[in-house]
């Protein structure tokens, strides 16, 4: 099956509802750090690889794609980086099988918040230098290459 992605805006004040729908296959995550919805998508599809390939840092996909998308080795710090806490008043979200079917009521749908356009480059720790130089499609393929380059070795 193919992974969907998606984004959207909090309907609930309490992320304990958002939190709750997190399961083994669907992942929700800090927009903030989702440069695009061809990273998101890149990431679900790395995560799904690992898992096939026998080369998974994580036993969930959900959390696997943590690891992509923050780049971390590390479940804790990947979770700490790209997880949801109160401060978020959107999320993203990836499903490895069925989208859980009160995500609707949980979120209004918006796929804008993953623009790459709108992406904080600076917290990636680019040279601000460099940054100037490119255009939004030139940084998000940096954002890319770092998810793609997660080192990874076999359990």
């Amino acid at each position: 099956m193919e992974p969907k992605v998606g984004s959207g805006h909090l309907k609930t004040e309490n992320i304990e509802d958002i939190k709750s729908i997190i399961s083994s296959s669907f992942a929700v995550i800090n927009p903030k750090i989702v440069c695009g919805i061809l990273h998101l998508k890149q990431a679900a599809y790395l995560s799904i690889k690992a898992h096939e390939g026998n080369y998974n840092l994580a036993k969930e996909k959900s959390t696997e794609v943590l690891l992509y998308l923050t780049a971390q080795r590390q479940i804790s710090k990947a979770i700490e980086i790209g997880g949801v806490n109160s401060e978020n008043k959107s999320i993203a979200w990836v499903s490895f099988d069925k989208i859980p079917k009160n995500l609707g009521d949980l979120i209004e749908f918006d796929d804008s918040i993953l623009s790459h356009k709108k992406f904080d480059y600076a917290a990636a720790k680019i040279d601000n230098n460099v940054l100037k130089k490119l255009n939004s499609e030139e940084k998000q393929k940096i954002i890319m290459a770092r998810t793609a380059t997660l080192p990874v070795q076999s359990r």
